[in-house]
């Protein structure tokens, strides 16, 4: 009788798994576009930064000229 039970235990296990990968796959799929948003974010603050800095020496330059 322990046969029946087994497989019982392997197709519950399968299902929980499907389920799982299933769970996971959304939230991968939702933590990406964060990500990407992130860090796309990140990138522009980034270059807002450089150009101020750019700018700023730049206008240092000619008040010394």
């Amino acid at each position: 009788m322990e046969m029946p039970d087994k497989r019982f235990e392997g197709e519950q296990a399968r299902r929980v798994d499907e389920r799982l990968a299933s769970v996971v796959r959304i939230i991968v799929e939702q933590y990406d576009g964060d990500v990407k948003a992130f860090v796309e974010s990140n990138r522009h603050g980034i270059q807002v930064t450089r150009k101020a800095e750019a700018a700023s020496e730049h206008s240092d330059e000619a008040a010394l000229a």
